[in-house]
């Protein structure tokens, strides 16, 4: 997020300064949670105090199809240059790279490292066949390496088993690195991957191979208790659950409690969230998570919510869906999608200091109009 609770920041900016106070320096983009229309980042004060270099740097030139040039940031040490695109809100970077002059970042010399926060068409995994995405052919060529961040899972997946090398030859795709996150952010991703981590790039430079190294970081561990409530009324769920909880070993662990199934009798709100989680903690688990969302009663309609879609694959779905099934003269369906996009990303800008609330409000009700290319006829006067 572009701004995250004071703690975070702290730790971060201790974190920061230690890498600093020892010469190590820090490249990175904005990702699409610190974008902020209004450069309200977070990521601004660090910069500000020299512990963050931002290598994103656009520059607008005169060229008429491709006038968006990157600046290139050459580190000390290595005399490695690194730039690359920032993201936006909803993968709507995707528009900048459509203007992006490829030619002078494929022309300039020297060993180069190009940063992204886009997800490429060609290595897209299964479970995220929503997520925004472009064609490998949207990255400049001659990068020895290309730092891929977004996607919450490593790619490529056999990352996670350890190791792997880049060679010199390989294809543009096979020198993208997704490192995924440091730690899973939410129910699916604890589940599924248990732990988070990052990578370290490393080998002969230039010219030679580099070795990929995933360090994983296992911070707490994961207990999930399954409770499959098909053809059970909620009392017996509550005893098949208080017998799972009493049999656990969850003392400082992250403990999953995922409850599925259409109930014979009873409805989902009688099991009791605060009730459960307490009921856990008291055996002093780290954290207690409950997973509902699959739990029907059989007296009313179900709807289904694949448990495997991250919060913006069912956005996107859900607004693709809808789409199709409205029709507003002379907008094409790609279109009304892209506007709704960029509806969603332009609601993050926030009121400026001193600004009036009313001239906040015109000028973001202008923006929609603008969007979705509204004409208001001027009133006689």
């Amino acid at each position: 997020m572009s701004n995250p609770k004071v703690d975070v920041v702290d730790i971060a900016t201790k974190q920061l300064t230690r890498l600093k106070d020892n010469h190590i320096p820090v490249y990175g983009i904005m990702g699409s949670h610190d974008f902020s229309p209004s450069n309200k980042s977070m990521l601004r004060p660090l910069i500000s105090a020299k512990l963050f270099k931002n290598v994103s740097k656009p520059i607008w030139d005169t060229d008429e199809n491709y006038p968006l040039r990157l600046q290139f940031f050459e580190d000390e040490k290595t005399n490695i240059k690194i730039t690359g695109m920032r993201a936006r809100k909803r993968g709507v970077e995707l528009e900048d790279y459509h203007q992006l002059n490829l030619k002078s970042l494929e022309g300039e010399s020297g060993t180069k490292i190009f940063v992204l926060h886009t997800m490429l068409n060609e290595l897209k995994p299964k479970d995220y066949a929503n997520m925004s995405s472009g064609p490998k052919s949207i990255l400049p060529k001659n990068f020895i390496y290309y730092a891929g961040g977004h996607i919450h899972q490593p790619v490529p997946e056999k990352l996670r088993n350890g190791s792997y090398t880049i060679k010199c030859g390989d294809s543009l795709e096979k020198k993208v690195v997704y490192p995924g996150v440091l730690y899973p952010t939410n129910f699916r991703e604890l589940e599924k991957l248990q732990y988070g981590g990052f990578c370290i790039v490393s080998g002969e430079i230039p010219g030679g191979d580099l070795q990929v190294r995933y360090i994983s970081l296992p911070i707490k561990q994961i207990n999930t208790i399954f409770i499959d409530a098909n053809n059970k009324s909620t009392s017996l769920v509550k005893e098949i659950l208080e017998q799972e909880i009493a049999r656990s070993d969850v003392e400082d662990k992250i403990v999953i409690v995922r409850i599925e199934g259409v109930l014979s009798s009873g409805r989902p709100s009688e099991l009791n969230t605060t009730d459960i989680i307490d009921t856990i903690k008291a055996k002093d688990a780290y954290e207690v998570l409950i997973n509902k969302s699959q739990l029907n009663a059989d007296e009313y309609e179900k709807i289904f919510i694949d448990s495997e879609e991250t919060n913006e694959q069912i956005e996107n779905r859900l607004i693709n869906e809808h789409a199709q099934k409205i029709e507003i003269p002379q907008i094409s369906k790609e279109q009304l999608i892209k506007s709704i996009h960029q509806i969603l990303a332009s609601l993050g800008r926030e009121k400026e200091e001193g600004e009036k609330v009313a001239d906040y409000d015109e000028e973001m009700v202008d923006l929609f109009f603008d969007i979705l290319n509204i004409k208001l006829e001027e009133e006689d006067t």
